[in-house]
C-alpha cells in the first residue's frame, strides 16, 4: 500500500514537474530571441540544457539507487527553482545561458528520480504506472506551454510576458518542494553504507559509475530502447528549440503557439490510449521503428505545413502521438533487463543517451538555421532522420529475427494483456 502511495505521486509529481517546464522551455528560445540572441546563439544555449546532464548523469543514477529518489527530487527541485529565478533576472545572453546549465541538472535529476519511483513493483503493475506516469506527463506538456501562452498573451511588450511565465514557474515550483517535503518525510529512505555518497562523488566513483552504466548496455533491449528514444529525443528537441522561432516567422502569436504545442502534448497523452493495443499485435522494437519513421517524416514536412496553421496542428497532432508512444515503450523493454537495485544507474543511462541527443540536436539545428535558414535545416535534418530510421529499421527485423528462434519468450515482448476488471 505504502509502495502504491509513493507510485502515485511519482505519477501526479511527473505530470506537475512537466507542465512547470512546459510553462518554460517553449518560451526561453522567444525570450532570449527578444534580448538580442542570434539563431546561433540560441542553439548553443539550448545546448547548453543538455551538456551538464551529460556529466552528470550516470552519478545521479547511482545516487538514485543509494539515496532513494524522494531526496533526489528535492535536490532536483532546488536546481528547477535557481534556474528560473536566474531567467526572470537575467540581464544578457550569458546569463540565460547559466540558467540552462541549471535546468538541464534539474531535469536529469527529477525525471530520473521520477521514473525509478513508478517503475516498483511486479511487472503489471510496473507497466501499468509507466504508463499512466507518460499520460500525466504528456498531460503536464499539454498544460503547460497553454497556461503559458495565455499569461504571456496578456503583456503588450513580448519579453514582459515571456519573463512573467518564469515567474510563475518559480512560484508554482515552490509550491511543488512544500507538498514534496511532506512525502519524503513518510518515505522510506535506502541508508547509504559510511562513506559511499563520498565514494560516488570522487573521481574513481565517477568513472566508476559510468562503467557500470555502460555495463548495462551489454543487454540487447536496453541497446533497443536507448537507439529508440535517441531519435525520437533528437526530433523532440529540435521542435521545441526551433519550432515557436519558425513559426513566429509565419506571424504566428505566441498564444497560438503555445496552443500549437499543447496539442503536442494532448496528442501524447492520448497516444497512450493504443498502447496496450499496439502492444498485443506488435513487438516493442517494432512499435519503437514506427514510432521513430513518423516523427522523422513530420520533420520533413514542417516547412511544407507550417504557413498552414490547420495542417501545422495535423502534423504537430501526429508527432506528439510519436513521442507518446516511444516513452513507455523504451522504458518498459529496458526495465525488464535489469534489477530493481539497479533501476537509478539504468534511468541515468536513459537520459544520458535522452541528453546528449538534446546536446547534438540543437546545435546542428542552430548551425545550419544559421548559414542556410530555418527552412532549409528542417529539410535537410528531416532527410537524415529518416535515412537513419530506414537503418534502424532494418537493424530492429535483422535482431528481432535473430532473438526469435533461440529466445521465443524474450523479455522485449509484450505481456499479455491484462484482464478486464
Amino acid at each position: 500500500m505504502q509502495t502504491d502511495k509513493f507510485r502515485n505521486f511519482g505519477i501526479a509529481g511527473g505530470g506537475l514537474f512537466f507542465a512547470i517546464t512546459g510553462m518554460a522551455n517553449p518560451f526561453f528560445t522567444l525570450y532570449a530571441a527578444e534580448m538580442g540572441a542570434s539563431t546561433l546563439e540560441i542553439g548553443l544555449i539550448v545546448t547548453l540544457r543538455a551538456l551538464l546532464p551529460i556529466i552528470i548523469a550516470m552519478p545521479s543514477g547511482q545516487l538514485i539507487d543509494t539515496l532513494g529518489p524522494m531526496k533526489m527530487l528535492q535536490w532536483g527541485s532546488v536546481l528547477l527553482l535557481i534556474s528560473l529565478i536566474n531567467t526572470v533576472f537575467a540581464v544578457g545572453v550569458p546569463v540565460l545561458a547559466v540558467s540552462q546549465l541549471f535546468m538541464g541538472a534539474s531535469i536529469i535529476i527529477m525525471a530520473s528520480s521520477l521514473q525509478v519511483l513508478v517503475s516498483t513493483g511486479d511487472r503489471e503493475a510496473r507497466n501499468k504506472a509507466i504508463t499512466t506516469y507518460s499520460m500525466w506527463m504528456s498531460g503536464g506538456g499539454m498544460v503547460g506551454p497553454l497556461i503559458g501562452g495565455v499569461l504571456a498573451s496578456f503583456f503588450e511588450v513580448p519579453a514582459e510576458g515571456y519573463r512573467f511565465t518564469f515567474i510563475a514557474s518559480a512560484a508554482v515550483t515552490a509550491v511543488f518542494m512544500l507538498v514534496l517535503a511532506w512525502f519524503s518525510r513518510r518515505y522510506p529512505h535506502p541508508v547509504p553504507q559510511t562513506g559511499e555518497i563520498r565514494s560516488i562523488l570522487s573521481l574513481k566513483g565517477y568513472t566508476a559509475s559510468y562503467r557500470r552504466g555502460i555495463d548495462l548496455t551489454t543487454h540487447r533491449p536496453v541497446q533497443f530502447g536507448l537507439v529508440g528514444t535517441f531519435i525520437i529525443m533528437y526530433i523532440q528537441a529540435l521542435y521545441m528549440g526551433f519550432l515557436p522561432l519558425y513559426l513566429d516567422q509565419f506571424g504566428y502569436s505566441a498564444f497560438q503557439i503555445a496552443t500549437i504545442l499543447s496539442w503536442q502534448g494532448l496528442a501524447g497523452m492520448m497516444s497512450r490510449l493504443i498502447v496496450n493495443g499496439l502492444m498485443r499485435r506488435f513487438s516493442l522494437e517494432h512499435i519503437l521503428a514506427g514510432a521513430g519513421f513518423l516523427a522523422s517524416f513530420c520533420v520533413v514536412l514542417t516547412p511544407l505545413v507550417a504557413p498552414n496553421i490547420v495542417l501545422t496542428y495535423v502534423l504537430i497532432f501526429i508527432l506528439g502521438a510519436a513521442t507518446g508512444v516511444n516513452l513507455p515503450v523504451s522504458i518498459m523493454i529496458m526495465v525488464d533487463a535489469v534489477g530493481e537495485d539497479q533501476r537509478g544507474k539504468l534511468m541515468g543511462l536513459r537520459l544520458l543517451v535522452n541528453r546528449f541527443s538534446q546536446t547534438v540536436s540543437p546545435a546542428i539545428f542552430g548551425i545550419l538555421g544559421s548559414f542556410i535558414g530555418l527552412t532549409a535545416a528542417f529539410f535537410a535534418g528531416g532527410a537524415v532522420l529518416v535515412a537513419t530510421m530506414f537503418g534502424f529499421s532494418a537493424y530492429a527485423r535483422h535482431m528481432v529475427r535473430a532473438a526469435a528462434p533461440a529466445h521465443p519468450a524474450s523479455p522485449t515482448q509484450p505481456p499479455p494483456p491484462p484482464q478486464e476488471e
